[in-house]
């Protein structure tokens, strides 16, 4: 006996069923991975994450520079700085080669939370392979990279459409 043939239609072209949308699922997977990763660290979010990740592998970074390589926008990127400074996870200092721009850096304590935020996403990230398996998971997150990279395109100010 075969198995019946399922139509492969969820996400292939919204129309107009919420459940059968592709951006519909896509919402509801970042809830759950944004849910699984707050029941792991209740005190650090995944953009703050993404911020210490990427001071912790490349040392200062100006203001731009950071957001584009944890690509949390402008206006978020501000008040979740001024968050980790209160907390003193990093400094601000202003560049001697540039006094209008404000570099960036982790100090001891953010080294030490960026390597439990590591742990913390390690946790996350089998938590989903648990579900997928390894090889969903990595067509998975090429997918999701690829759509990443050209949501870039899509941003405010961009010149592509």
């Amino acid at each position: 006996m075969t198995d019946p043939v399922v139509p492969l239609t969820i996400g292939a072209r919204y129309d107009g069923v919420l459940a059968d949308g592709m951006a519909h699922q896509l919402r509801r997977a970042s809830q759950a991975v944004n849910a699984s990763w707050q029941l792991r660290s209740s005190d650090l979010t995944p953009a703050q994450f993404a911020v210490l990740q990427v001071l912790d592998e490349r040392e200062s970074l100006d203001q731009k520079t950071l957001g584009a390589l944890a690509a949390v926008d402008r206006s978020t990127l501000t008040p979740l700085l001024d968050r980790l400074l209160a907390r003193d996870l990093i400094t601000k200092s202003t560049d001697p080669g540039n006094r209008r721009r404000q570099l960036i850096a982790l100090t001891p304590a953010g080294h030490e939370r960026a390597a439990l935020g590591r742990r913390q996403a390690q946790e996350t990230s089998r938590w989903i392979e648990d579900l997928l398996g390894p090889e969903r998971l990595a067509t998975l997150t090429l997918l999701l990279k690829e759509l990443g990279d050209a949501g870039r395109d899509q941003q405010p100010g961009s010149n592509r459409s």
